[in-house]
């Protein structure tokens, strides 16, 4: 190995960070069952298996802060 091909694996990182969705299954207390749905921003998609296909989303935006002057 060159001293090239050791820093190129020096070089090599891994994300840590969670990047794909994940899903809950399950039933209501009322045997409806569920889908939960959890991106990763951290917002919820529940999907409800009713005559209806209701389903509920919860965003969580991250707060915008700015430092400037009015």
């Amino acid at each position: 190995m060159t001293d090239i091909d050791l820093e190129k694996l020096r070089s090599i990182g891994v994300i840590s960070r969670q990047s794909r969705s994940v899903v809950k299954e399950g039933k209501r207390e009322d045997g409806v069952r569920i889908k939960e749905t959890t991106d990763e921003l951290g917002n919820v998609v529940t999907e409800h298996a009713t005559k209806d296909d209701r389903q509920d989303v919860l965003i969580r935006p991250k707060t915008i802060r700015w430092g400037g002057s009015p």
